[in-house]
């Protein structure tokens, strides 16, 4: 919309000070943007304008989303930092065998419009396709019908309408949840940003799940020092640790869940060995095969032709192999190999 009118509607509203000064809140938003439609008269002029963002892949490897490994973990990141962004509703991740949602819930509080709510799969959307995905169809759910015509208009691709409570939905095959991220321009401080972001606004945090976010970055670059995540969290190692006891989630528990986890990740793209050890922070490749074979029962080679050949026999169904049945996750112990 013109300039103009913009900074007209701000001063009215007072806003041209606020939105320098910090957050704005929910109501101010929602008023400024209803008397805007009203004024352009565009009913869906948020959605309008969330159109004319950057979803670029190159753009968004420029957000704390270029240290997502796979789609999954994009959305993973996306869901665990939204409420820094708005309170108007939460994202939940869905999957079954065949389809993966993404679902954004509104925020009863929040009293979201159904311009706000539009506009949220809009953009989640956009972030997805500009990640790689191709295949998605949307579901409305407790919106008006004008709703429903606007989505099919504005997201151009299949919108159904949902039975059940007031939500929006992002559908696609849950096999794009293993697309890997091809682009990717890791940027741990911007991880670590958000991270100490969550720390201050949430009393009551949990240190073990932003340690094992870090440390999945952190890893290929040979980094697995408790100190070193400290330091991103802004924290002494000492109360780090402490932390973590408290959680009952020691930190040579985490770096060994952490390789373990991403092992069965580089697996199955066909790394050799030796960039293996390096991709989960090992200076040895001996180290790298001690503990494998602790894990797993098997040389790399072994798991590797096993995991090719299930995944073969069991397509459309990715996640029927999260570990080998015969070789759980071992526990904590002295047995475990650290750098």
């Amino acid at each position: 919309m013109p300039a103009q009118e913009l900074d007209a509607a701000l001063l009215r509203n007072q806003l041209d000070a606020a939105s320098q000064a910090g957050r704005i809140p929910l109501a101010a938003i929602r008023q400024l943007v209803t008397e805007l439609a009203e004024e352009q008269q565009e009913s869906w002029l948020l959605v309008r304008a969330f159109s004319h963002l950057d979803y670029t892949e190159a753009f968004l490897a420029t957000t704390y989303l270029g240290n997502a490994r796979t789609l999954r973990d994009a959305i993973n990141l996306s869901k665990r930092y939204f409420p820094q962004n708005s309170d108007l509703a939460s994202l939940i991740l869905e999957q079954n065998a065949a389809q993966a949602s993404i679902v954004v819930t509104p925020n009863p509080a929040a009293n979201a419009t159904e311009q706000q709510l539009l506009a949220a799969l809009y953009a989640v959307m956009r972030t997805c396709q500009g990640l790689g995905l191709q295949q998605a169809s949307a579901g409305i759910a407790g919106l008006s019908a004008d709703a429903l015509d606007a989505g099919r208009r504005w997201l151009r691709i299949p919108v159904v309408a949902l039975p059940g409570t007031r939500r929006v939905e992002l559908r696609f095959p849950a096999l794009e949840l293993a697309r890997a991220l091809t682009t990717r321009k890791p940027n741990i401080g911007r991880l670590a940003r958000r991270e100490r972001q969550l720390i201050r606004s949430s009393v009551h945090h949990c240190w073990s799940e932003s340690v094992r976010l870090l440390l999945a970055a952190l890893l290929p670059r040979g980094e697995t020092r408790l100190s070193r995540c400290a330091s991103l969290l802004a924290v002494a190692p000492r109360t780090l640790q402490r932390r973590l006891t408290a959680e009952q989630q020691p930190f040579s528990d985490l770096l060994a869940d952490v390789r373990q986890q991403l092992c069965l990740e580089y697996l199955r793209s066909d790394h050799a060995d030796d960039t293996l050890a390096l991709l989960l922070g090992y200076r040895q490749t001996s180290q790298f095969y001690r503990q494998f074979r602790f894990w797993f029962g098997c040389s790399p080679s072994r798991l590797r032709a096993r995991l090719t050949s299930k995944t073969t026999k069991t397509k459309g169904h990715p996640h029927a192999l999260s570990r080998p049945a015969s070789h759980p996750a071992a526990t904590t112990g002295p047995s475990r190999q650290r750098r």
